[in-house]
């Protein structure tokens, strides 16, 4: 009788460990939430968006990248956003939200770069350098209305990303949010470079001072030949501005225009203590051309 005993213990012990080893891991458990969006801070968004990834996945971790991106301005969410992931190691997830629903056909996505990180946004440009800069691994549309009670077409944007956002970081699998998308939606960008005799971008982030910074790098801005302290024409705009050339806002008088290398080494046109933006009613994605 004992030694039947001891072997029915035995046998529920096993059971117990074969049930626990066997159940299902999460695919991607406690990965911390970043938030970027053009919501504001004094608006009633953010603080719905957070209550949706809290209540449904308590033990999220967010953090707030920023929710000052310009209303709408996709190009420069973009941009921000870019930069932000750079930054960032892998296994963590991005709810990124500006200038949602531009169409009725917009599709809302889940994309997994080569870096290992999750972003949910919507298919209108968002990942454009997220793409081109750390490449595809996976991308789905969220079309599982499982995960919803009322219609995904009803939802509102804070609802829609922050549930499926808070699901992701939680463990729920990427691909299980939808079909896969082969081509998402990029942004049509001019590349910085040189062209006939002249240095040609666009200006891709337009900063909280008025500085345009521009996509054009300083290694192609020492190819051009250019040195601090050459005299150098702007044209942007239907603007022809001479500008100089230096290192410090402070190599020109206050309200004079300057070209400089920003911090994240690309070129910048500025003016010190001023806005360059304000002053020549420049807006994220304008081209513009910069010879001696």
């Amino acid at each position: 009788m004992k030694r039947k005993r001891l072997v029915l213990l035995a046998l529920i012990i096993t059971l117990i460990i074969s049930s626990v080893l066997g159940c299902s891991t999460p695919a991607n458990p406690d990965m911390p939430v970043v938030l970027l969006t053009d919501f504001g801070n004094d608006d009633y968004r953010v603080p719905r968006l957070k209550g949706v990834i809290y209540d449904t996945y308590p033990d999220a971790q967010v953090i707030d990248a920023t929710h000052g991106i310009s209303s709408f301005d996709i190009a420069a969410g973009a941009y921000v956003l870019g930069l932000t992931a750079k930054e960032f190691p892998e296994r963590f997830v991005f709810i990124v939200v500006v200038g949602s629903r531009s169409t009725a056909e917009e599709k809302t996505l889940v994309l997994t770069n080569n870096e290992g990180q999750i972003f949910i946004a919507p298919d209108n440009g968002l990942l454009t350098y997220i793409i081109k800069d750390m490449g595809i691994k996976t991308v789905y549309e969220i079309t599982n209305q499982e995960l919803f009670n009322e219609p995904i077409s009803t939802l509102s944007y804070h609802y829609l990303l922050g549930k499926v956002g808070a699901l992701i970081a939680s463990g729920y699998n990427p691909e299980d949010v939808g079909p896969a998308v082969a081509s998402p939606l990029l942004l049509d960008i001019q590349e910085g470079g040189i062209a006939d005799g002249k240095l040609v971008g666009s200006i891709v982030f337009i900063d909280h001072f008025g500085n345009c910074l521009t996509n054009i790098t300083s290694e192609t801005l020492n190819t051009y030949g250019l040195n601090i302290g050459d005299t150098v024409q702007i044209i942007i705009s239907g603007n022809t501005i001479i500008a100089k050339y230096g290192e410090n806002y402070s190599d020109v008088l206050k309200g004079e225009p300057i070209v400089l290398i920003n911090s994240l080494g690309t070129v910048q046109l500025s003016i010190n203590k001023g806005s360059f933006a304000a002053i020549y009613s420049i807006k994220t994605g304008t081209h513009f051309e910069l010879e001696q």
